[in-house]
């Protein structure tokens, strides 16, 4: 077991997980001081946490939390500069929690559970790459990031004109998917939301959280 730390924030999961990283991202972006903990899912850390043994996961002294949504509500309610979800307003909070909803449920089922997968762990495991399980995910994998740069085109963000954690979550996932060709082309051929993936690239919350580089 980690030892622990009552006087921070730990945040639990791997590094290459989009949603723990999102929920750093976050951490990074509103100036919390915080212990990350590089450990898989169903680790003993996290399985004394989440349920399921699902990352990401936080401790906060004696307050557990699972899940990345509730795990940044609830750093927006304790440290409100910066707000990621909880963005001020009900209209523009309901917005920004739509789209983090989107992302988790639509987009990366298809982005990353199918067609990043397919490259990360291939069936047969000893194969370099599940072909007919790429090829199967592209035509949903093209639809979605279709859709997600008709969205950004305006205003350059998901949801209330700014950067919140539904964004975190999509670049996140995002950054996974241009890692293999289909997905880079893809991405690359959208114009909004490449130009999108770039300028926030650049954030120092993206740079620090990056496991991929």
């Amino acid at each position: 077991m980690v030892e622990m730390d009552h006087r921070r924030i730990e945040i639990f999961g791997v590094p290459q997980s989009n949603f723990t990283r999102a929920v750093r991202i976050a951490c990074e972006e509103k100036a919390i001081e915080y212990d990350y903990h590089a450990v898989p899912p169903h680790s003993s850390d996290v399985a004394a946490i989440h349920p399921l043994g699902k990352i990401p996961a936080l401790r906060h002294g004696d307050l557990t939390l699972a899940e990345s949504w509730p795990i940044v509500s609830y750093l927006d309610r304790l440290f409100p500069e910066a707000p990621m979800v909880q963005i001020g307003t009900t209209a523009l909070t309901a917005e920004v929690e739509q789209w983090v909803s989107i992302v988790a449920t639509s987009v990366d089922p298809v982005l990353v559970r199918k067609y990043v997968f397919a490259y990360l762990f291939p069936d047969p495991p000893d194969g370099l790459v599940d072909r007919a399980a790429v090829e199967a995910a592209l035509p949903k994998t093209k639809a979605l990031i279709a859709m997600l740069d008709a969205r950004v085109a305006d205003t350059g963000f998901l949801a209330a004109g700014r950067f919140t954690f539904a964004d975190a979550l999509l670049l996140s996932t995002l950054a996974a998917v241009r890692l293999y060709p289909e997905g880079a082309g893809a991405i690359d051929a959208a114009p909004n939301l490449a130009r999108y993936l770039d300028r926030h690239s650049a954030r120092p919350s993206f740079v620090a959280t990056d496991p991929w580089s």
